[in-house]
């Protein structure tokens, strides 16, 4: 369920009791404080993760199947068994 009030949306999602309580004592862990901040940061987690493999796919659309360059100052991984 979705609701828009203003300038936010509000989103809800029904979860079991156990889930429920695995998510309040990672909160405590955390250091957040009640179910908005915990739904907040599960969100704003879950749109990082898309905005990483967004930026992936782009890359290997770029380079079309092909390896892509190795960062500056990265040197390629050795292959031989001596450090």
């Amino acid at each position: 369920m979705t609701s828009a009030t203003g300038a936010s949306e509000t989103w809800q999602a029904r979860i079991s009791h156990a889930l429920a309580a695995q998510l309040r004592s990672d909160a405590e862990v955390l250091g957040l404080d009640g179910r908005t901040e915990i739904v907040r940061a599960a969100l704003e987690l879950l749109h990082r993760r898309a905005a990483e493999e967004r930026m992936a796919q782009s890359v290997d659309a770029f380079y079309g199947g092909a390896q892509p360059p190795l960062p500056i100052g990265v040197r390629p991984r050795r292959t031989d068994a001596t450090p």
